[in-house]
């Protein structure tokens, strides 16, 4: 599956500080079209993607990131756009890491890609998605 990216349904900027995994959850529960269950799964997520930022981010407190979020009919997709060190992963991060199990439980698929926007400015985007099942798709299975 792919999302049309060209035009978020949000798109937020956040000061990586102690509020801002909380700030992330507000904007995110705001969007009013997933159900109640897959928009406690989006809003979960979210948070630990911000809260993985700020636990990264010690020494730039203050830093901004990009929060976007997607809601067609057919797929969820949430990314954070960072500088590149803030979403880094160590090797062992799958297993040892909370908010990757809960990634690899929740999301349908999730990455994390790195990017030269321009020499000086090295930046990554942690992005998940999660399929929207129909409720007649649900009852046929």
């Amino acid at each position: 599956m792919t999302v049309d990216t060209v035009i978020p349904d949000l798109q937020v900027s956040l000061t990586l500080d102690p509020f801002a995994p909380r700030a992330a959850r507000y904007y995110v529960a705001q969007l009013d079209r997933p159900s109640p269950d897959l928009r406690d799964a989006v809003v979960l997520l979210t948070s630990e993607l911000v809260s993985r930022a700020v636990e990264q981010c010690e020494h730039c407190s203050g830093e901004a990131v990009e929060l976007l979020a997607w809601m067609p009919s057919d797929v969820v997709r949430v990314e954070l756009r960072a500088p590149r060190e803030v979403l880094d992963l160590p090797a062992h991060a799958h297993r040892t890491h909370y908010d990757m199990l809960l990634l690899d439980q929740v999301a349908d698929r999730w990455s994390i890609e790195t990017t030269q926007a321009e020499a000086s400015e090295p930046c990554a985007c942690m992005w998940f998605e999660i399929d929207r099942h129909s409720a007649e798709a649900l009852h046929a299975s």
